[in-house]
């Protein structure tokens, strides 16, 4: 695998340099920006471990995940400024965990696979990603204009996933055509096209119900990859992530607070779904804690975090 990723690194930095061409920047790919993606695929490689691991008994799993993430990654280099490439590694390993726990072997390899792609139209969006954080510091003035731009922009990196994946995922059923079916490929992008959904209410002054999952076993894969794909902000490497991004020191104090900003984040989320649907709709759901976690080994998972991050006798009352 590793000779194929290499091999797919040049093609995804001309596709960084047509990116930051349209986008009237300077295309020239730096020694920087080599040193930024051999970073961010070392960082990948600890995640990348504990997926194998996990699906040791899905040996097809495994070989469709090492087939296919050569070919995702130019796609994660041309999004790389806006979100990095071992983010992707991250997803797939919780997918992994809960999903070996929470859902049929079926359910697993759609989510993994789901969780592989979920992001890969990043990098071909017009719109720059907004952050909630950077819609809350916001002047009131400004901030209509980046609710508006923030949730054109994530509609627009899941459409634009869900035609990649599409053409990705085609392709190597006709090379495997006994391990993807066509319902396959449809759950799987349904799951791309619409991951971020459920954080589109945190943008828009009013909840609509639309944009929120369901609590009956339909939604419950798409439950699950929604709470692997949180997870990764819970991590010291997505809150590194995030310090850099906001241009903020890397302290113990200021990774504590964009800890609890996050989980935050999570909170409000489920403070959206309270205001969308009645108490005993509620009960249904389960959140646990008041946080996005329903399934046992999501919220497990949280909580191994928080405590990785937060030493238990600096722990506040969030539980």
């Amino acid at each position: 695998m590793e000779k194929n990723v290499t091999d797919c690194l040049e093609r995804g930095f001309e596709m960084l340099q047509d990116r930051r061409q349209l986008l009237g920047k300077p295309p020239t790919i730096t020694e920087q920006d080599r040193q930024r993606i051999a970073m961010q695929l070392e960082l990948a490689a600890e995640p990348w471990s504990a997926v194998h691991q996990s699906l040791i008994e899905y040996p097809e799993v495994i070989q469709a995940l090492d087939d296919l993430w050569p070919q995702v990654i130019p796609y994660l280099i041309k999004g790389n400024e806006v979100s990095p490439i071992h983010h992707i590694p991250y997803v797939v390993q919780f997918m992994a965990r809960i999903g070996l726990a929470e859902v049929t072997p079926l359910e697993l390899k759609r989510g993994v696979l789901a969780a592989l792609m979920h992001d890969i139209g990043i990098g071909d969006c017009a719109l720059p990603k907004i952050s909630e954080a950077s819609i809350q510091r916001a002047e009131p003035a400004e901030k209509e204009r980046l609710r508006r731009d923030g949730i054109a922009s994530r509609r627009e990196h899941m459409k634009l996933g869900v035609e990649i994946g599409r053409k990705l995922l085609s392709d190597y059923r006709r090379q495997h055509p006994q391990f993807l079916s066509d319902e396959d490929l449809e759950v799987i992008l349904e799951i791309i096209g619409s991951h971020d959904f459920s954080k589109i209410p945190l943008m828009e002054d009013h909840v609509d119900r639309k944009w929120l999952l369901r609590s009956d076993r339909q939604d419950w894969l798409k439950q699950c990859h929604w709470e692997a794909d949180a997870l990764w902000m819970l991590t010291p490497a997505g809150i590194q992530v995030d310090l850099e991004r906001e241009r903020e020191e890397n302290t113990p104090e200021n990774r504590r607070a964009k800890f609890m900003f996050n989980l935050g984040l999570h909170r409000q989320i489920i403070n959206l779904y309270a205001e969308a649907y009645s108490p005993a709709e509620m009960q249904e759901f389960g959140f646990r804690d008041g946080l996005l976690y329903r399934s046992a080994t999501g919220y497990s998972l949280a909580k191994r975090l928080k405590q990785q991050s937060i030493p238990e006798n600096t722990q506040d009352n969030t539980k």
